[in-house]
């Protein structure tokens, strides 16, 4: 969400960036779903979310679908684990930016959904 809002690509306010905080790592630490991934279908459910249980929620599920085959096509999971098993040490630099390719493959593809250039 940072990333997102500090590049201009959608506006979050403190307490959505707050809130996904706990995301990093695959889920507090866990390295389950890779955090850019939940964090790109938390965007997408910012713009395109319901706020009503009678609301249609296809548009946000359908794009969520899509960045989440997209990136599995890509590198070939969407674990937090599968994509950092090569490093022995998680806080190591080298690390972090292997996961920038991440972090930037999600906010690249989805700048045109969130501007709507793009059907959701």
């Amino acid at each position: 969400m940072l990333g997102l809002r500090d590049t201009g690509i959608l506006h979050v306010a403190d307490d959505v960036v707050r809130s996904s905080t706990g995301l990093a790592a695959g889920g507090g630490g866990q390295r389950q779903v890779c955090g850019a991934v939940i964090g790109g279908i938390q965007a997408i459910g910012l713009k395109y979310g319901r706020v009503e249980k009678w609301a249609d929620k296809t548009p946000a599920m359908e794009s969520s679908g899509k960045l989440i085959e997209e990136f599995r096509e890509r590198f070939g999971t969407v674990s937090c684990q599968g994509l950092v098993k090569d490093f022995s040490d998680f806080n190591s630099p080298d690390r972090n930016e292997h996961c920038a390719q991440f972090v930037a493959f999600v906010a690249e593809w989805l700048e045109p959904v969130l501007k709507g250039q793009e059907k959701a």
